[in-house]
């Protein structure tokens, strides 16, 4: 006790606790502190959105400080899936977080991509309940369904909900949920809830990337997670993609190459993945 009659451990004490309060408090609002791996997810996820992003922003938005954002984008642009810029980060375009629009999409590769929706289009029967993943190449198949009878086609992706014409005995069923500016698709916790309460025949699912050692992995963990939801949903999950996707990795994990039942994919795929998936007993179709 001082001579005041002020207890000094008290005064550290209270402010150890502050201080450690504080670590979670940014611009006088309080937020629950995140695992770092959480904390990059965000991030990530942040700068996908916005292409950029400051540190100042980051650490308002995520309740953290300065200091641990700084670290952060510093190991995130040591993997390669940000570029650090004075004050902050970009995207970086080699990355395989990196996304192209989709304008940019769906001039990549077109022949292909009609050639494996005429194919994908094949295995589909009249009276199937159908899930439409988002995507330039699962909007091929949907332009070769337009004479099927009695189908169920269930989308997040405006372009297919909005621009095909299927038979009027078709019921074409959208997920709802937050359009993603730039791509026409619905993602979110609506879609996700929808998606989980349906059962289909058959997916048809796209890629951002493919290979036998991480599998089916996309650019972003918002699309990836409704990715999920309809490989679960589907008795058969046929995946189509053209042979540019293959033998790379994309940031955010789908499923693993043994959950495919079918791939649909154009000329060009290495030889040592198609010989991977027979091993896997996974039937490819090149067109």
């Amino acid at each position: 006790m001082s001579d005041s009659g002020v207890n000094i451990n008290q005064i550290v004490a209270k402010g150890v606790r502050f201080a450690r309060r504080g670590e979670a408090e940014v611009s006088g609002s309080t937020q629950v502190s995140l695992i770092p791996a959480e904390r990059h997810r965000r991030i990530v996820e942040y700068i996908e959105a916005r292409r950029s992003a400051k540190i100042e922003e980051l650490a308002q938005a995520l309740g953290a400080s300065p200091a641990t954002i700084r670290r952060d984008l510093d190991r995130l642009a040591a993997r390669g899936v940000i570029s650090r810029t004075h004050g902050g980060a970009v995207l970086a375009t080699a990355s395989t977080a990196f996304e192209q629009l989709y304008p940019e999409k769906k001039r990549i590769h077109a022949a292909e991509k009609r050639r494996i929706g005429v194919e994908a289009a094949s295995l589909v029967a009249d009276g199937e309940t159908l899930i439409l993943d988002s995507g330039s190449t699962t909007l091929e198949i949907a332009r070769n369904l337009t004479r099927r009878k009695n189908l169920t086609i269930i989308t997040n992706d405006l372009f297919i909900a909005c621009g095909v014409a299927f038979d009027p005995s078709t019921v074409l069923m959208v997920t709802g949920g937050v359009r993603r500016e730039g791509f026409n698709v619905l993602i979110g916790p609506v879609a996700e809830d929808f998606l989980r309460q349906v059962s289909v025949n058959k997916t048809f699912l796209s890629a951002d990337a493919v290979d036998l050692q991480h599998g089916v992995t996309n650019a972003t963990f918002a699309e990836a997670a409704l990715k999920r939801l309809i490989i679960e949903a589907a008795q058969e999950v046929v995946l189509v993609a053209d042979h540019s996707k293959f033998g790379k990795a994309a940031l955010a994990k789908v499923c693993p190459a043994e959950r495919l039942h079918r791939v649909i994919t154009s000329t060009g795929i290495p030889e040592s993945l198609l010989k991977g998936f027979e091993k896997l007993g996974i039937p490819v179709t090149v067109v």
